[in-house]
């Protein structure tokens, strides 16, 4: 059973006029005829009754008729697929993301981006903010996924939204705070707070600096941790408190309570890539992102 047949039958069935049906296929009548009646002889029964004034289907040609019109269809849509995969064939995708605070919500978009696109090859490299936007505008990765502060008056650079990521407080569950829905600054604003090296993310430790000064205090910093790891064992041992986003959940230990600061914007964290970036893998996933956010 060829497709061309099912394709003549279809057409056929559409018009209802052999000499119609021809003319849309671009071929002969006689050999549209022969096209049914092929179609008919593999089917083993009769599927168009025509004389000198009509044409009708046969109740075995209605009943085919729904399977042929899926069958053209599975086939085209298969039939895309496969050029697809030979466009998106060794394409690679260099994605950085910010060390310590993106897992929550970029795992489950790369779980989900993934399996649809499968011959896109992700390269993953994480970094700090700082170093982020230097490989982005080095042309070293083709997106970066970010606080959109980071990113914000580059003008060579386009910025998506990906999500917003609540500000939380980081504390023991021994302490008093642990049990609590919800905090305000006045409830730990001078105890020792904990931060990550100024160096290594210079734009969350200047947003936290201003959290405090925006409330009317100045934090009182004991210690500095070389990464987000770092930071929440102190933290889990009783060092001291720390603020952090829901991104870093994943990384939280089993002693270690996040609650959310009241009357505390969310972060707003980004997809960030250059404008004259060409790399068709990158149009792909933007295309696929966007499709993604409109759908939930």
């Amino acid at each position: 059973m060829k497709l061309e047949y099912i394709q003549s039958f279809v057409t056929l069935s559409n018009t209802l006029n052999y000499t119609k049906a021809a003319e849309s296929l671009y071929i002969t009548q006689p050999t549209l005829s022969r096209h049914i009646q092929f179609l008919e002889a593999d089917l083993g029964c009769v599927l168009v009754e025509r004389n000198t004034r009509q044409v009708q289907l046969t109740a075995e040609g209605k009943l085919f008729l729904d399977y042929a019109v899926n069958m053209i269809f599975d086939y085209n849509r298969v039939a895309m697929q496969m050029k697809n995969v030979n466009q998106y064939q060794e394409q690679q995708l260099s994605i950085g993301f910010l060390r310590g605070g993106t897992a929550s919500y970029l795992l489950p978009l790369l779980q989900e981006f993934t399996p649809k696109y499968p011959t896109i090859d992700l390269n993953l490299y994480d970094g700090n903010h700082e170093e982020l936007v230097a490989d982005l505008l080095a042309g070293k990765h083709d997106i970066c996924m970010s606080m959109s502060s980071t990113l914000t008056g580059l003008a060579q650079v386009v910025l998506e939204p990906i999500t917003d990521l609540a500000v939380v407080l980081a504390v023991p569950d021994s302490h008093v705070l642990a049990n609590r829905d919800v905090v305000a600054f006045d409830d730990f604003a001078k105890e020792t707070y904990l931060c990550v090296q100024k160096q290594e993310t210079k734009a969350w430790y200047d947003y936290v600096i201003s959290l405090f000064l925006s409330h009317g205090y100045v934090p009182l910093v004991k210690d500095t941790c070389p990464s987000v790891k770092t930071l929440l064992m102190q933290v889990a041992l009783g060092k001291g408190i720390t603020i952090l986003t829901e991104g870093c959940r994943s990384s939280v230990p089993e002693n270690v309570r996040l609650i959310p600061i009241e009357q505390t914007p969310a972060v707003q964290m980004v997809c960030g890539y250059r404008k004259d970036n060409e790399n068709p893998s990158l149009s792909i996933f933007r295309e696929w992102l966007a499709r993604s956010k409109n759908s939930k």
